[in-house]
């Protein structure tokens, strides 16, 4: 029966275009650490990568357990010879637009791929590649521009005619699943939201990247190394692998969580603890009542979680060198956080905080994190959470059918 079931399951991922003929059905091996998808195609690269002029999608978290970058592990036994820099660089410490320019260790080429217009590689970028590899530790919501990266680049590698191998990494808290808005029409092609995907996707980069490559039609040649004893229901750092800031401000495992809970309220008019110890921690703004905001998120009880009163001075980004009052979020049971409960509360209680000038009119502009314009007026209006969520719901559920045929874990 079990090598049935282990037939049954290659045959599956066959179908889906996961696995070449030389590839290896990987054994899931629950309670052991998880191994990414770099590390198995370093124990045998030479199949995917003897003779070929690779190009290499990466950043610092293109990293083994024993934290050696792709780059050095890759280069220069293999023919890299080009590498492209996604937002914050290949090195992770750039918070503006990427110029092209020379990696410093090893001399290779950097072609940008986050400037004021272009987002991914162009024909004559490819033209001296044979198989580009994408290799970035991605958050796992929608508006985190890696995984619209990837896209741009598998379309690039379907223009070019190249095959596009993406290393499987896990999605920081995929525990937290399916939830949030499908993407609206008004919004899709955006750089913060590409297709339409609820704003939590609850897959891997790969499975995302294979859900894409079917479901809207972009037929790469993609290929995805698959993780070694990976599960959705582990948080990041659950998995044994070494933890790296994904982007400069996610600095935590609990910044990676509430990211995944509020961070689409980003564009608001407040600070979001960027330009201090603890972004994506603490909210606030120099117009808000700290305590008034906090009595009304602690009176809604939200599952997992309590809210404290904070005063802080941002040293950059939103309302750098003012004093600003909001909250602290704090996570004490992330395995009962409701997510969309929690997004609902709190952006509703930011909304009766925001200043009345322009209120309507700032909260209008800020839908496109959220990726719903009707979900942010419910708010407004005060519709109720229960109706919020019964809405949500069908959207989510036709999703999250459509999403069981790209698992590759339990």
């Amino acid at each position: 029966m079990r090598i049935f079931i282990m037939i049954l399951m290659l045959s599956l991922y066959t179908g889906l275009g996961l696995y070449s003929d030389e590839a290896i059905l990987i054994k899931q091996e629950n309670g052991r650490k998880v191994a990414s998808g770099l590390e198995l195609l370093l124990e045998d690269p030479e199949s995917r990568l003897k003779g070929k002029r690779i190009g290499l999608i990466v950043n610092h978290s293109s990293i083994n357990s024993e934290r050696k970058h792709s780059i050095d592990l890759l280069y220069p036994k293999f023919n890299v010879v080009k590498l492209f820099a996604p937002e914050h660089g290949i090195r992770g410490e750039k918070d503006d637009f990427i110029k092209d320019n020379l990696d410093p260790g090893t001399k290779l080429p950097v072609i940008s791929l986050y400037t004021g217009k272009k987002k991914a590689p162009s024909d004559s970028d490819l033209r001296d590649v044979d198989i580009l590899i994408f290799d970035m530790q991605e958050i796992g919501v929608r508006y985190y521009t890696y995984a619209t990266t990837l896209i741009l680049c598998m379309k690039a590698a379907k223009s070019a005619n190249r095959p596009i191998l993406v290393l499987d990494r896990p999605n920081m808290a995929g525990r937290l699943g399916v939830f949030g808005p499908v993407l609206d029409r008004e919004f899709l092609g955006g750089f913060a939201g590409y297709y339409p995907v609820p704003m939590s996707h609850g897959l891997t980069i790969g499975e995302l990247a294979v859900l894409c490559n079917s479901e809207f039609s972009i037929g790469a040649d993609l290929k995805v190394v698959q993780m070694r004893n990976y599960r959705h229901d582990l948080f990041y750092d659950e998995t044994g692998l070494p933890w790296v800031n994904p982007s400069p401000n996610i600095r935590e495992a609990d910044a990676a969580i509430a990211y995944h809970l509020i961070g689409s309220l980003e564009t608001l008019d407040m600070s979001v603890g960027r330009g201090t110890a603890a972004p994506f921690l603490l909210y606030g703004s120099p117009h808000f009542n700290g305590e008034s905001l906090v009595k009304g998120l602690e009176a809604a009880g939200l599952p997992g979680l309590k809210f404290e009163k904070a005063v802080f001075t941002p040293k950059g980004h939103t309302y750098s060198g003012r004093q600003c009052q909001g909250f602290r979020m704090v996570i004490t049971d992330r395995k009962k956080i409701d997510p969309m409960l929690t997004l609902l509360t709190v952006a509703r209680q930011i909304y009766l905080h925001l200043p009345e000038k322009n209120r309507y009119a700032g909260w209008m502009r800020a839908c496109r994190g959220v990726g719903s314009r009707k979900l942010f007026m419910d708010i407004a209006n005060g519709v109720p959470n229960e109706k919020l969520i019964a809405g949500l719901t069908s959207g989510n559920m036709n999703f999250i059918g459509i999403r069981k045929k790209y698992l590759l874990y339990p």
